[in-house]
């Protein structure tokens, strides 16, 4: 359907479309929960910024899911936001293995060890998080330490078994770049690279194209999953479906915008998998065309690029150069209100 589509407008309604109106009726959770997982010890504001961006936008229930350093630090931050202190980094493992002293201790078990902690330990308070929200972001300020990324692949098999629309950006998609099967295949997935973490997929996926638009797309099929690449024009990919978000953003590229990006991507998508599909109010029941779940996460990536550059633009018209991400997130609203009139 998106082949055809050329103007901004027709994106901006058919969007509108998969919006819920806030009525007395609905009840907390239908208009959005979602799980942010991300944040260790070094990056802590990452995972805050895309939770934060969700509920500024107007998700009914954000949780972050963050390394046990990362939680008193990220609650500090706000206290609307679910902080969950459930994944371990190497070092925490180790400090932990100590004060137990548990076993084995050889090099030739310490994987079986790893593992065993990881699946009994920490997969079962993930996977509770997990059976209740409608999507997934992973990777804000993950971070790259070795038991973090090997968490990470059995979270991607847990998101995978359970059908949820997962966004992957980031160190996530550092753990692509390395083993892109973790999520090839998978078609409920999104994919949000800026330019260097695009190279790097492209080059283990050996892709090469003089031609951007069509290098995503091979990208896109290869993987077959929605890519969302990051620039001066957002791309957004999913197959042969193409769309073209050129909005004019900000002067000023502030660090967090890409996961300001990803939380607005997160309620979207909560929104029309949920919300919508479930025709929780009336107008979504006669809405025309009825969206299918391709063009329900192309037109979440397509919202997301709007409200977050359009949202951009307005902090940096007051701000300047001292615009911060924090200023970004105090006009989503009112950019929600000026592009989609809700």
């Amino acid at each position: 359907m998106f082949k055809t589509l050329k103007t901004k407008s027709e994106l901006i309604k058919l969007t509108k479309q998969i919006i819920p109106p806030l009525l007395p009726t609905l009840y907390k959770g239908q208009c959005g929960k979602i799980a942010i997982i991300g944040g260790c010890e070094d990056y802590t504001g990452a995972p805050f910024f895309s939770a934060h961006a969700a509920a500024t936008l107007g998700c009914d229930l954000t949780h972050v899911v963050c390394e046990l350093s990362a939680a008193t630090v990220i609650k500090s931050y706000s206290p609307d936001l679910m902080v969950h202190p459930y994944l371990r980094d190497s070092a925490s493992l180790r400090k932990f293995k100590a004060e137990t002293k548990a076993e084995p201790s050889t090099a030739a078990t310490e994987a079986d060890f790893e593992i065993e902690y990881i699946t009994k330990q920490v997969m079962p308070k993930i996977n509770s998080i997990l059976d209740r929200i409608q999507v997934v972001v992973v990777g804000p300020g993950f971070g790259r330490d070795r038991i973090m990324l090997l968490t990470l692949q059995y979270i991607l098999e847990e998101i995978k078994a359970r059908n949820l629309p997962v966004i992957l950006d980031a160190d996530a998609l550092f753990l692509v770049s390395e083993k892109p099967e973790v999520i090839s295949g998978y078609s409920n997935a999104i994919l949000t690279p800026n330019i260097m973490e695009y190279k790097r997929i492209c080059h283990t996926m050996h892709i090469k194209n003089r031609d951007n638009t069509k290098e995503v797309q091979e990208l896109s099929k290869a993987l077959k999953v929605t890519i969302f690449q990051k620039g001066r024009n957002d791309v957004i990919i999913n197959g042969d479906n193409l769309i073209i978000s050129d909005e004019r953003g900000s002067n000023k590229r502030v660090g967090g915008q890409g996961d300001s990006l990803t939380g607005m991507i997160s309620t979207f998508l909560a929104w029309g998998m949920s919300a919508y599909k479930n025709k929780i109010w009336p107008e979504s029941k006669t809405s025309q065309p009825q969206l299918d779940d391709e063009g329900i996460m192309m037109l979440a990536c397509f919202g997301g690029s709007i409200l977050t550059k359009t949202s951009a633009r307005k902090a940096f018209a007051k701000y300047g150069r001292s615009m911060q991400t924090t200023d970004l997130h105090k006009y989503i609203s009112e950019a929600a209100k000026e592009v989609f009139n809700v």
